[in-house]
């Protein structure tokens, strides 16, 4: 990989940030775009769902609805995760074939989650990788990733918890078993944010300057900054379809 396309960071709602990371995907693996990293935010707060979950099972739908919490269905597979204004997400496209990237699940997982780890620790985070896709600090999760692998390319995307809004978690259902697992009696203490550990906030802008140097150095690649190709603007499109209850229950 000799240079890397960043599509700076913005907010966006749920459907919109869902559309675009899959209109960036299908150009990259056609080969119109270059391999791209994207960064973005959520606002307002959203739940994304793996693209097998049921949704009942996974989501409080009453609270969300209560909290003005959009719900939405990935392309990518994983679990539930809850989305504030504090979070920085990240998405990154190659082509299916790039040799930048492992093959294998995880060797590809632990491959582009290298430079988030290194960023973090750049920031004084002390984070390591956990199998098979997130990232801990002292085994508290601060980002995790998702992939999904179609129309000719890799679609890694996943959040940074620079920060977390607590009171918005109820909107998750997870199992007494599943935190169990991870040591942890609830969804709070399986967590931690980047304002937590260093008491202090850490801007969007801020941390997207060092992640993007970061992957320059673990991919060997020059990052230069590009707005959508015309390709691309099809995510208008794809939105109708994020935004559809069909897609959004279909399982």
């Amino acid at each position: 990989m000799k240079r890397l396309r960043v599509i700076e960071f913005e907010f966006g709602d749920a459907p919109f940030n869902m559309a675009l990371d899959e209109a960036i995907m299908r150009s990259v693996g056609s080969g119109k775009s270059p391999p791209t990293l994207r960064l973005y935010g959520w606002d307002p707060p959203a739940v994304s769902i793996g693209y097998f979950q049921e949704i009942k099972e996974e989501v409080n739908l009453e609270f969300c609805h209560e909290k003005g919490i959009q719900v939405v269905r990935r392309l990518s597979g994983g679990g539930a995760v809850l989305h504030t204004p504090k979070e920085l997400t990240y998405s990154f496209a190659v082509e299916a074939n790039d040799p930048s990237v492992p093959q294998d699940i995880q060797g590809s997982y632990l491959k582009i989650c290298a430079p988030i780890i290194s960023a973090l620790r750049e920031i004084g985070v002390p984070a390591s990788f956990r199998p098979v896709n997130d990232i801990e600090v002292r085994k508290r999760k601060i980002s995790g990733s998702a992939q999904t692998r179609r129309f000719g390319a890799i679609l890694q995307h996943g959040t940074i918890l620079l920060g977390m809004d607590y009171s918005l978690l109820p909107a998750l259902r997870v199992r007494a078993e599943k935190l169990a697992e991870k040591g942890a009696k609830d969804v709070a203490g399986r967590i931690t944010t980047v304002a937590e550990i260093l008491g202090k906030e850490v801007s969007h802008a801020e941390f997207s300057k060092i992640l993007v140097r970061s992957f320059e150095d673990h991919f060997g690649a020059v990052a230069y900054s590009s707005d959508l190709s015309e390709d691309e603007c099809i995510a208008p499109t794809l939105e109708e379809r994020y935004r559809s209850i069909d897609w959004t229950f279909r399982r």
